[in-house]
């Protein structure tokens, strides 16, 4: 397909496969519905059911989750009667102390700074499409998150947890804490998020909510 002269509209209605880079013209779809790849099969996007509500109440899902996480210990470990209580600030804060400035900061910044910029921005703009506000303020955070979305590694910080566990768990005592439990719940959601929610779905949503209230 010919893509040099066709006008901003026209590609607006045009979608590329990322699994094969097949270019693919936008269809109207059902709800509850996807449209997948005729090449390599794969989901091109879907048609979701209340996608702006079903995105809050998973925004402050996510909210709730990481605050307990960051509110007690996450995991406990006595280890010949002496105790030591881990805690998610307390990951990065210990690197500081032993001189791991850059590994920190990398720590910190993956595992606090950037979930929280990424769920306040998420739920900033989702209640901006809410009450249908501040439109090119919305297509700027879109924009941003965009460029989030690949830094976001909170699961393997949950997964290096289990494997650090599963090495002690012949010489110390491991008991899992509320804020455990908190964080794989706030992984659960991000997944959900990351691989039903895409960003093409929240451009549409984007688009529809404004061009109605014009």
């Amino acid at each position: 397909m010919e893509v040099d002269n066709l006008s901003d509209a026209e590609l607006n209605n045009l979608i590329i496969c990322k699994k094969c880079a097949t270019l693919h013209k936008k269809i109207k779809l059902e709800k509850q519905t996807k449209a997948t790849c005729r090449t390599c099969k794969s989901t091109l996007y879907r048609k979701h059911l209340d996608l702006l509500d079903k995105s809050l109440a998973l925004t402050l899902a996510m909210f709730i989750f990481f605050i307990v996480a960051n509110l007690f210990p996450i995991v406990t470990i006595n280890l010949q009667g002496a105790v030591s209580e881990i805690t998610l600030s307390s990951v990065f804060l210990t690197m500081f102390l032993e001189q791991f400035y850059f590994t920190g900061l990398m720590c910190a910044f993956l595992i606090f700074i950037l979930p929280i910029t990424f769920m306040s921005l998420f739920l900033t703009l989702l209640i901006f499409m809410k009450f249908r506000i501040y439109e090119n303020a919305v297509k700027k955070m879109l924009v941003f998150l965009s460029s989030l979305l690949p830094w976001n590694m909170v699961e393997i910080f949950l997964i290096s947890i289990l494997v650090a566990m599963v090495k002690l768990i012949g010489y110390a005592e491991i008991h899992l804490g509320v804020s455990f439990w908190a964080l794989v719940g706030f992984v659960i959601v991000d997944i959900y998020i990351s691989k039903n929610i895409s960003m093409l779905a929240l451009w549409g949503l984007k688009e529809n909510i404004y061009e109605k209230s014009k």
